[in-house]
């Protein structure tokens, strides 16, 4: 017999065929996911505010298709322990003097009732992320936790930390669900009285 007549069997042809498919539907799905994730990391922004009264936010903003699920936020700063200040006027916060530590990836607030630690994005939205508070006598600046802000009395509530009222650099690190975590290099200015916080 001839090389040239044989065939194939159906069923092996089959079994290729469903094999391969399977194979490109699978690259297909990998590489879209990918493509997706890097499309939001990419579309994630953070805008600094201007100044609202004591308090200065930025909005961190979702200019992809996607929606953004989850979305924490966390702050580092660059300080020294002596710049750690005790809660003022009856406030409580996390990180006080004698912790001996240091605001390192420690969660913030959003500015949404209840002031939320998580929240999720939706495409094309901007959500106001809460900062800090500065100190009307000039004394200290509040830095808020996932609980919120130690400031409101009453609220029962803890802020992050009381720092010293002075400039600072900080990064904002955003993090979901659905894509990988993003960092934002800013610096608090307490003494620019519009745009405290700059990127």
């Amino acid at each position: 017999m001839c090389l040239a007549d044989y065939q194939t069997p159906w069923w092996i042809s089959a079994a290729f065929g469903a094999v391969f498919g399977a194979l490109a539907g699978l690259t297909a799905n990998v590489l879209a996911t990918k493509y997706r994730l890097e499309r939001l990391h990419y579309c994630l922004d953070l805008k600094p505010q201007d100044r609202a009264g004591s308090r200065v936010t930025a909005r961190v903003c979702n200019a992809y298709d996607f929606p953004l699920t989850s979305v924490w936020a966390y702050i580092t700063i660059i300080h020294e322990l002596s710049d750690i200040l005790p809660p003022p006027n009856g406030a409580k916060a996390y990180v006080v003097p004698h912790h001996h530590e240091l605001v390192k990836e420690d969660r913030l607030c959003w500015s949404f009732a209840g002031n939320p630690a998580f929240i999720d994005i939706y495409s094309g939205e901007k959500q106001s992320l809460d900062i800090a508070n500065f100190d009307p006598d000039g004394n200290w600046i509040e830095i808020p936790s996932e609980d919120g802000w130690g400031s409101e009395l009453g609220k029962g509530k803890s802020s992050r930390v009381f720092l010293k009222l002075k400039r600072y650099d900080i990064t904002i690190k955003i993090v979901s669900k659905d894509t990988r975590a993003k960092e934002f290099p800013l610096h608090i200015d307490p003494d620019n009285a519009k745009t405290p916080l700059s990127l």
